[in-house]
């Protein structure tokens, strides 16, 4: 990721959470336990998960607590470039007395796991940032352990009788809700979501060697689910 988005993640930082809920009306809370519920649908008794660019850490805590409900152990290493994002993230999980997640600060796109290193490969809201897409697939692919799952959570422009529905929101409302914080950084979002191609992303994940990819569409299309496995 350029260190423009860097910059502009460190201006949305204090807000980020509070305006993804708003401009989501919670959805983003929904969509992430789902894609949990994903992570540790995975039947392994031991779950091992990086989660990459985790930002405030919404969806490590997430994964954590279903982990949780169906009593599974999990161990989570959130990835980030930006420390202000994740010096968010380090103190929710201490105010929740996680003790089985740790942090790192590291650019994605730079190899820094071993070989089959762990069970879930998981990203939320985040694949639209980076450089090289493919390079992250083809990475996440490497690090997996075989059996091992991706997991991706991402908002794309939705296709269908709602596409003229959120444009109208997207582009006439969301700045609107946004000036009070950081109206191009929002800008960037929106512009950013409308122009991901998520069915290039699938061929991409079958490019790369994974099987059983599946796509699965959540609140019509405004967001989307992506899994496979090494």
């Amino acid at each position: 990721m350029s260190d423009q988005i860097k910059e502009m993640f460190s201006t949305i930082a204090k807000h980020y959470d509070t305006v993804n809920h708003k401009l989501s009306f919670g959805a983003d809370i929904r969509w992430r336990k789902k894609a949990a519920a994903e992570c540790c649908a995975l039947a392994r008794d031991r779950i091992s998960v990086v989660d990459v660019a985790t930002g405030t850490g919404d969806l490590t805590i997430a994964i954590c607590e279903e982990a949780k409900r169906r009593n599974k152990s999990v161990e989570v290493l959130g990835m980030d470039f930006n420390e202000d994002m994740l010096s968010i993230a380090k103190q929710k999980v201490q105010e929740q007395g996680l003790t089985n997640v740790t942090f790192r600060v590291a650019d994605v796109l730079v190899p820094t796991s071993p070989d089959n290193s762990y069970d879930i490969v998981t990203c939320g809201f985040a694949l639209r940032n980076f450089d090289s897409l493919e390079k992250f697939v083809q990475e996440s692919h490497r690090v997996l352990r075989p059996g091992g799952k991706i997991v991706f959570l991402e908002v794309a422009r939705p296709t269908g009788a709602m596409s003229a529905f959120y444009k109208l929101y997207y582009f006439r409302i969301v700045p609107t809700i946004a000036a009070k914080y950081n109206s191009n950084a929002y800008q960037y979002l929106i512009d950013s979501l409308w122009k991901f191609d998520k069915n290039r992303l699938f061929k991409m994940v079958q490019e790369a060697g994974f099987k059983d990819v599946k796509l699965r569409n959540l609140s019509f299309g405004a967001a989307f689910i992506l899994t496979a496995t090494k």
